[in-house]
């Protein structure tokens, strides 16, 4: 039905066919869901492991507020999402 979003991992990767390349967005728009899950690591402070997918992340807090430095702290994350 072409008034439902279009489901966004299923749109095409080829040059010439991705949304990107076309001048106008969908008028239904996507759909999109997106699972993050988060966990904290035992016996390592504020160190925290971010999973998405298949993709990894850590994040860790600065030395006055209890952590290693290690990482980049958690709102950097953000930060940089708004940046991309």
């Amino acid at each position: 039905m072409a008034d439902e979003p279009i489901p966004f991992r299923s749109s095409s990767t080829k040059p010439g066919e991705r949304l990107i390349d076309k001048p106008e967005l969908p008028k239904q728009g996507f759909a999109m869901h997106l699972v993050a899950d988060t966990e904290t690591i035992p016996g390592e402070l504020q160190l925290r492991l971010g999973k998405f997918m298949d993709h990894q992340i850590y994040s860790d807090e600065p030395k006055h507020i209890g952590g290693d430095d290690r990482y980049p702290p958690p709102m950097s994350y953000i930060a940089m999402g708004v940046g991309f």
